[in-house]
């Protein structure tokens, strides 16, 4: 394919996927100041498939346009533009990073968890000790027990991950580390973005958009949470169907025929309990 012909073809993939993750967003279910919706699923996809410039420029740019449309204020549409971007590109990366080290990762999903376990019993212990407002002398450290309550769900969540990664081949596997992690990583930017930008753009104070921003999280985690679960359970089909017109695929050298997948998941494999 010449320069200008691939030029043009990611042109097209960036439209079509950007308009899939538009649609996607309006796909949604309103919780508290956010919502559980498609689009990081759409840009979380068009990363495994086509790479990650394609899924970070789709979700940024069809997440963006969607928020634009919708109201939503110049804060909130920058940073969607920042995040999904991120969301796509750390998604692309990831996966193909794994398929080429072809390493065990089960501990990867142990450590998460545990890290989600410490932080649940550290802020319940000081929340029961010390109540919702810490005095650290100059400044004050706020608990929320909706925090907290987050918390103990993103624990149990990696922990089931931990449970459900025996169960499945070993592409799944990696396509489920990756999109968790990604969107952990969404999470995360989502809440420490919005603290500021709402400050900054929004005319809140710290305490208001700290607020804000916690509200937002059980939405946010929910649609990762949606979104691993629908992308792990649809990507083998759907990259089986789309590899001999994709013409950005570079992963066919890395990954199996849907055979060896078969093969691969059955009880007598000895990789599956590596």
């Amino acid at each position: 394919m010449s320069k200008s012909k691939k030029i043009l073809y990611n042109m097209v993939l960036i439209a079509l996927f950007s308009a899939l993750s538009f649609v996607g967003t309006y796909i949604a279910i309103p919780i508290g100041t956010s919502k559980v919706h498609l689009g990081n699923f759409v840009c979380i996809l068009a990363g495994l498939l086509c790479g990650g410039l394609i899924g970070g420029l789709s979700g940024s740019l069809g997440m963006g346009l969607n928020d634009l449309l919708s109201g939503y204020g110049v804060d909130t549409c920058i940073r969607t533009l920042i995040v999904k971007f991120i969301l796509g590109l750390f998604a692309g990366f990831l996966f193909r990073y794994f398929l080429k080290k072809e390493k065990n990762i089960n501990y990867l999903f142990f450590i998460i968890s545990g890290i989600f376990l410490i932080l649940f019993i550290t802020f319940l212990t000081l929340y029961l000790t010390k109540g919702e407002v810490i005095d650290l002398g100059k400044k004050k450290l706020s608990i929320s027990i909706l925090l907290i309550s987050l918390l103990g769900v993103m624990f149990a969540f990696f922990l089931i991950i931990q449970i459900f990664i025996f169960k499945i081949n070993k592409i799944q596997k990696y396509v489920l580390a990756s999109v968790a992690l990604a969107s952990l990583l969404n999470v995360v930017l989502e809440f420490l973005l919005k603290i500021p930008f709402k400050v900054l753009m929004a005319n809140m104070t710290w305490e208001q958009s700290f607020i804000y921003a916690l509200s937002s999280l059980p939405g946010a985690l929910i649609t990762s949470i949606v979104t691993s679960i629908i992308v792990t359970c649809i990507y083998l089909p759907l990259y089986e169907g789309t590899k001999r017109f994709n013409k950005l695929n570079n992963l066919n050298d890395l990954i199996l025929d849907i055979t060896t997948y078969k093969k691969e998941s059955s009880p007598n494999n000895e990789e599956d309990h590596n």
